[in-house]
């Protein structure tokens, strides 16, 4: 989905791209005459009417395309939707001992069995998550049954997918009746209004309409609060925060009047920067801070990873981060791997590990990365095992799924019940929703030395490659001292 964000409030906000900061100095005069190529010196050029010209007809084609997609997406909307209510009167493809019942013999559990594995096969299909695909089935359901005209508009190009997800959002709670009476007064708005302008419209249009609601729909909206985190490129990483709005905008507010005060007072970073490093602060340490102290900048100016590295304050967060021994050492530029992001620079390493109260130890060999040890001298079978399967596996074996091993159950391939073993080659780690779907729904799972091989239940096989290069050495016990040791730590 486009991601459509408002201008800034004022030309003092205005922050350009690059860090680079703006100049407050008067625009440069314009020059008395046009230059030669520009369009006023060829005015009356007879290739001005056919540039003209072709611009608008790409600008129709351009239009033309757009409506196609709202249609294209109205039609796989309308697909999502029949397929979901197949799915319901067969629920025996989807879960096992339901062969010959129908809808109205499915338990609330059956039914949402049902919904997941078929979010997992359109998933799969399209290459986006489970949770992305069950969006999806939702939406189709509630255009299909309650907003039939919005779906209408978005198929004859009138609207856009944007339009018709505020659409959706602000029916949710109402009634059949109430439904249409919103969507009857809220519609015609949608096709005159970009998405941002309607977003905001058809919030006021709701609450006209039914005002009582609003008490009842924030504190149900309040309790789907959360924290999001994923990785970008250049070791960066996004923390999204979904909470009700008056805090999430104090927030904002708080670390924007902090970046404007700083920003008056002379500091050189942007603001932006100065944004960001307040809210890493308050995060970190609280909003309090020593006099002359600027948001997370240190006693040496600035961590090594630019905001905030070296005030972490009380708080000791517990991470997986696989170091090469050579780069720990300092004899190696090799970059080191964090767990459920990926490769991060030597440096950071170093002061992570500079930083660490304490050490898991994954030592591994310089050339063929093998593991050496995992440090079986304080050997308690469940904890050392999970810990093996974590460092192997990364992330949730599923379909699409980057959630990090360390919040995954271990499930066992071949089930404890049926006389499979707790060990190494028998666990995978795998997050609760792709841990049901396994026992629950007809999807089979078969493992292979590199990759994880789904089978779904229209028959598809989506194969998951292993994301970790972690390998495992077999040791004799005789053999067991014979261990790599990072000079100056103890034994294990």
């Amino acid at each position: 989905m486009d991601d459509y964000r408002e201008p800034p409030d004022g030309p003092e906000e205005w922050v350009p791209p690059d860090g680079y900061e703006r100049a407050d100095q008067p625009p440069p005069t314009p020059p008395a005459t046009p230059p030669a190529d520009s369009p006023k010196s060829r005015e009356g050029d007879v290739g001005d009417d056919a540039v003209v010209g072709a611009l608008r007809a790409r600008l129709d084609g351009v239009v033309d395309d757009s409506r196609l997609i709202a249609a294209a997406e109205a039609s796989r909307l309308r697909e999502v939707y029949a397929m979901l209510q197949d799915a319901l009167e067969h629920p025996g493809v989807f879960i096992p001992n339901a062969h010959g019942l129908v809808r109205a013999d499915l338990s609330g559990e059956s039914q949402g069995w049902v919904r997941s594995s078929l979010a997992q096969e359109i998933g799969a299909a399209l290459g986006i998550t489970k949770s992305q695909a069950a969006g999806l089935i939702n939406d189709a359901e509630a255009l299909c049954e309650t907003l039939p005209a919005t779906l209408d508009a978005l198929d004859a190009g009138e609207v856009t997918r944007q339009h018709a997800d505020a659409m959706i959002r602000q029916s949710v709670g109402l009634n059949a009746d109430e439904v249409a009476a919103f969507e009857a007064k809220a519609l015609p708005n949608a096709i005159q209004q970009s998405p941002t302008q309607f977003s905001r419209a058809v919030v006021k249009i709701r609450e006209g309409l039914f005002p009582d609601s609003i008490s009842e729909r924030r504190t149900e909206a309040a309790k789907e609060r959360r924290v999001e985190c994923y990785g970008t490129q250049d070791g960066m990483g996004v923390l999204s925060v979904s909470a009700p709005i008056e805090v999430v905008q104090s927030l904002r507010n708080a670390a924007r009047l902090t970046a404007r005060a700083l920003k008056a007072a002379g500091d050189d970073r942007t603001v932006a920067q100065i944004e960001t490093d307040t809210i890493i602060d308050a995060l970190m340490i609280g909003f309090t801070a020593e006099p002359g102290d600027k948001p997370g900048v240190g006693a040496s100016g600035v961590g090594a990873s630019g905001v905030g590295a070296d005030r972490l304050g009380s708080i000791r967060p517990t991470v997986y981060v696989t170091v090469p021994v050579m780069t720990l050492l300092g004899h190696s530029e090799e970059p080191a791997h964090l767990d459920g992001y990926g490769p991060i620079a030597p440096e950071m390493a170093r002061e992570l590990a500079a930083q660490a109260p304490s050490f898991i130890r994954l030592l591994t060999h310089p050339e063929t990365g093998a593991v050496l040890s995992v440090g079986r001298h304080s050997y308690a079978v469940p904890a050392d095992l999970k810990r093996a399967v974590q460092l192997r596996d990364e992330t949730c074996i599923g379909i699409g799924c980057d959630r990090p091993a360390t919040t995954c159950d271990l499930d066992h391939r071949k089930e404890w019940q049926r006389g499979g073993e707790t060990s190494l080659s028998n666990l995978q780690a795998a997050c609760e929703q792709h841990h049901m779907i396994r026992h629950h729904t007809q999807w089979q799972v078969h493992c292979h030395d590199d990759e994880i091989e789904w089978v779904s239940p229209l028959g598809k096989t989506y194969r998951v490659p292993r994301t970790s290069n972690v390998q495992f050495a077999q040791t004799d016990a005789a053999n067991d001292d014979e261990r790599m040791e990072l000079p100056g730590t103890p034994p294990f």
